[in-house]
């Protein structure tokens, strides 16, 4: 599959089988994660953490909840990519990186038919849970600054993407 048609593919699943993806696709994902622009080329300031744990993941999900209850923010998703960051070269930095990285390994996921979310409430969740922080591992100043669900789909999702520009684009020349 080529890039353009890999980023088409991609979609934002809600929906998650038990289905485990192989750690060879993992890990081709993870080094796409790792192959994203970052702001200075601050490499050190992250930290990908991937969970597959059963318990971990449902503590997650739990605690994500607190959010918006009676909802499940990971989608029963096998596999959780953590990404960790602390304060970089550059004020809030952090979060466009963030965005580079999980959208590297969406698209190399979408590449491989394995199905994915950017996901915003796993980070209150994990960011508001002293527990998990401790269960996850991250070093002293670091916090989550996004995540991502990986998996198979339950079920068939409509495609929601047009076959055209869904951004307005403005010329100035």
């Amino acid at each position: 599959m080529n890039t353009l048609d890999a980023i088409n593919a991609r979609k934002s699943t809600r929906g998650f089988s038990k289905r485990q993806i192989s750690d060879a696709d993992l890990e081709k994902i993870l080094f796409a994660g790792g192959q994203a622009a970052v702001g200075g080329a601050d490499f050190k300031s992250l930290k990908l953490i991937v969970v597959q744990n059963p318990e971990v993941l449902k503590a997650i999900d739990e605690s994500s909840a607190k959010a918006r209850p009676g909802t499940h923010p990971l989608y029963g998703a096998p596999t959780l990519v953590v990404l960790a960051g602390s304060r970089s070269i550059l004020e809030n930095i952090e979060y466009t990186n963030a965005g580079c990285v999980i959208e590297n390994m969406m698209v190399a996921a979408a590449d491989l038919g394995i199905d994915s979310i950017y996901l915003w409430m796993s980070m209150y969740g994990i960011n508001n849970d002293p527990e998990i922080v401790k269960c996850l591992g991250f070093p002293e100043g670091f916090t989550c600054i996004g995540t991502m669900a990986l998996g198979y789909a339950d079920r068939e999702f409509k495609k929601l993407k047009a076959d055209e520009q869904r951004i307005e684009v403005s010329y100035i020349r």
